[in-house]
């Protein structure tokens, strides 16, 4: 009988290992792709990363921080920025690429930046509030000042301008500090404050002839000459106080009336020339008379400008510049009706209300004493 053999091949053991590593590897892969796979983030998993509160605030702080803290309000909108990119990029990745609290901590450096730059600007807020509420306290009054003085007969067009900038200025001042920007605000009302100032010193400085004791002591002597005057003469004089807008009445040395006045538009500057606008001083008489038909303002009483005094004030004001070459002395000064519209509006006359200028027009002839000074 023939033995029958049987050849029974064995595979080597490395391959029988190699076979089981490379399955075991197949095997992994496809649990990390399905792992993978299975963590595709949706609109639940992106809140995890990038929550709606975090981007909300740090956004609305950035908003805020805008107007006031711009360089503050930069870096919170960067660090939002880069927390977006920095969520997407861990949503987008494969498991094994990802850092855990990586989005989680971008969205804390947003956070801090913007709740640091809110802490700030609240500080800079309440610094800047207290100073706000001490400076408005004060320019308040000083804009309104220099609106009231700005309307006085003498102060030029450059204060009259500073003065409507005051305002304007002061009008933006409130309006930022109500809506909270103190510091724009502060800004504002400083600069509202220098131009009510410039009207102050211009006010200051045409008042100042009214305090010169050489110009009171040289107004009170002419009109005691013509209070004099008119008690030795039992005749009526006039006396115009510029500063006071009154026209005084005196019959024999007694004052019998005073009367409301209105003055050039200029009118508590000396007169030098013709078209300066300004109420001139000195010792006049009426030189005519004119009724309703022979004037355009009501009635009027012209009187005898220039006198000598005027003619020596020009030609020194010609000599030293302060007249203008082709400016003459000027004439047909006069106290007038038509007035009574509570502001110095002539080109250097005297008005009165109708029914004043009515009594005064009774009383007065040709050669009658006005005596027109700076101040009583």
């Amino acid at each position: 009988m023939t033995a029958i053999r049987v050849r029974i091949y064995r595979r080597p053991a490395t391959g029988h290992r190699r076979r089981s590593f490379l399955f075991l590897l197949l095997l992994g892969c496809i649990g990390l792709s399905l792992a993978a796979r299975a963590y595709q983030p949706g609109a639940g998993e992106l809140l995890r990363f990038e929550p709606v509160v975090a981007r909300g605030a740090a956004t609305r702080a950035a908003r805020t921080l805008r107007p006031t803290a711009p360089a503050a309000a930069r870096h919170v909108e960067r660090l939002v920025a880069d927390a977006e990119v920095i969520t997407v990029d861990e949503a987008t990745s494969p498991v094994w690429q990802r850092t855990p609290g990586r989005a989680q901590a971008a969205w804390g450096r947003a956070l801090q930046a913007a709740h640091r730059g809110l802490v700030d600007l609240r500080r800079r807020e309440s610094v800047f509030g207290e100073r706000w509420r001490g400076l408005a306290a004060q320019v308040e009054g000083e804009v309104a000042r220099a609106l009231a003085e700005s309307q006085e007969a003498g102060v030029g067009r450059r204060e009259i301008a500073a003065a409507n900038q005051a305002k304007l200025k002061w009008t933006i001042a409130g309006r930022y500090a109500g809506s909270g920007e103190f510091e724009r605000a502060i800004a504002e009302g400083e600069q509202a404050r220098v131009l009510a100032a410039t009207v102050h010193e211009s006010f200051k400085a045409l008042h100042s002839r009214f305090s010169d004791p050489r110009n009171l002591r040289r107004w009170r002597a002419m009109v005691a000459e013509t209070i004099a005057d008119s008690r030795h003469d039992g005749e009526t004089a006039f006396v115009v106080d510029k500063l006071a807008r009154k026209l005084h009445v005196y019959r024999a040395g007694r004052r019998v009336a005073t009367y409301n006045a209105e003055l050039g538009a200029k009118g508590l500057k000396q007169k030098m020339h013709a078209g300066d606008q300004a109420t001139p001083e000195g010792r006049y008489r009426v030189s005519e008379v004119r009724g309703p038909q022979r004037t355009i303002y009501y009635k009027a009483l012209m009187l005898d400008y220039p006198n000598a005094e005027d003619k020596a004030r020009y030609a020194l004001g010609r000599r030293t510049g302060q007249v203008p070459l082709r400016a003459g002395i000027g004439s047909l000064i006069e106290i007038h009706g038509d007035g009574g519209q509570g502001r110095d509006w002539t080109d250097g006359c005297v008005a009165l209300r109708n029914e004043d200028m009515d009594r005064v027009f009774e009383l007065a002839r040709v050669g009658t004493p006005v005596t027109i000074v700076g101040t009583m």
